[in-house]
């Protein structure tokens, strides 16, 4: 993979867990630290979703760092989109994730991601579809 996450990402980047109304989303944003990121996306899913902040319920809460910990990736820098493993493989990866930034570099390293992911399943397909 191509794209390198930007020292911003490196420094201020969390993703947290949104559950509202039997829905959950995984969101991204820049923030100065954890309590301010919890801050920020409760006031911005509030606004997006049109409910009360009081009524917005976020978790699994994690900064940069604690996802290059807690991930397996070979490139580190796609451990922020893991959210599943089996042993030493991802089994599942952020489907849809809401960014609340505008940082290139994240963006096009999701992009990357994803064509990645959508190349495997057709390839996948296609084998399947030839035995």
């Amino acid at each position: 993979m191509g794209t390198q996450l930007s020292h911003r990402c490196r420094t201020s980047l969390y993703r947290l867990m949104f559950g509202h109304a039997q829905d959950e989303s995984i969101v991204f944003l820049m923030a100065a630290s954890r309590d301010a990121a919890r801050k920020e996306a409760t006031d911005a899913l509030a606004a997006i979703h049109g409910i009360a902040p009081d009524n917005v319920c976020l978790y699994n809460l994690s900064s940069f760092r604690e996802l290059l910990d807690s991930g397996v990736s070979e490139d580190e820098d796609l451990r922020i989109f893991e959210v599943a493993w089996e042993g030493p493989n991802v089994s599942a990866w952020a489907e849809h994730p809401l960014f609340l930034t505008d940082d290139a570099t994240l963006l096009g390293k999701w992009a990357e991601l994803y064509a990645e992911l959508a190349q495997n399943l057709a390839t996948h397909a296609i084998n399947r579809a030839r035995s």
